[in-house]
């Protein structure tokens, strides 16, 4: 009837507008209208995870940057949901000035990246942030963390001091610097800057949305 019809017009109408809507905020926060910079490609020796091949995720961070141990778990999660359609790469950006132990956690997930362990690394120390940031001798509580994984120990505590792992770390830092970088977490997404999403669910949207784009 008349009456069924009216309502149905209404909420139709809402609907749309609440779509055109979040359309709309996805479209124009997406991108960071301060960067004109794009990320360096990544190479095959990058710490990846997901689909080979797929648009490109990437997350600058500091493992004792609070705000990445934040996004830690929505990170994880966003993986765990997008993996067969993107690839996601993490690149360090340790912020040593204001973070006295982030380049030793980023030696410590190198080290033990050498024995198959990088992710498992890096999953322990942004789940155990709080306990080595406030630590006096931090390496002591990642050589813990190793024993705790199953590592070398031995072998782990010396490349954590190796020059070409320092090096790598310092590699990722300046590819960081020359894309722009302004802090920790920053997020590319296929080579450009994304503002960073307040929450799991708008995440997800501007990855729908760029991804739907493809």
């Amino acid at each position: 009837n008349a009456h069924t019809a009216r309502r149905l017009m209404f909420w139709g109408g809402i609907i749309l507008a609440l779509a055109v809507a979040v359309f709309l905020i996805v479209k124009n926060v997406t991108y960071d209208p301060t960067s004109g910079k794009t990320v360096a490609g990544v190479s095959s020796a990058e710490w990846t995870k997901g689909a080979q091949g797929m648009p490109i995720l990437m997350e600058y961070s500091d493992f004792q940057c609070p705000a990445c141990g934040a996004y830690y778990p929505l990170v994880k999660r966003l993986v765990a949901e997008f993996g067969m359609r993107v690839q996601f790469v993490y690149r360090h950006f340790p912020l040593g000035q204001i973070h006295a132990h982030a380049f030793e956690a980023a030696y410590a997930a190198e080290a033990a990246g050498r024995q198959g362990k990088f992710w498992d690394m890096h999953d322990v120390i942004f789940e155990k942030q709080k306990e080595w940031s406030g630590a006096s001798d931090a390496k002591t509580l990642f050589v813990q963390y190793a024993q705790g994984l199953g590592l070398n120990v031995e072998q782990f505590t010396k490349d954590m001091g190796d020059s070409d792992i320092k090096d790598r770390v310092q590699k990722n830092y300046k590819s960081g610097e020359e894309a722009g970088v302004p802090g920790t977490p920053t997020f590319f997404f296929d080579g450009r800057r994304i503002q960073p999403p307040a929450n799991y669910e708008a995440f997800k949207a501007i990855l729908n949305y760029e991804l739907g784009k493809k």
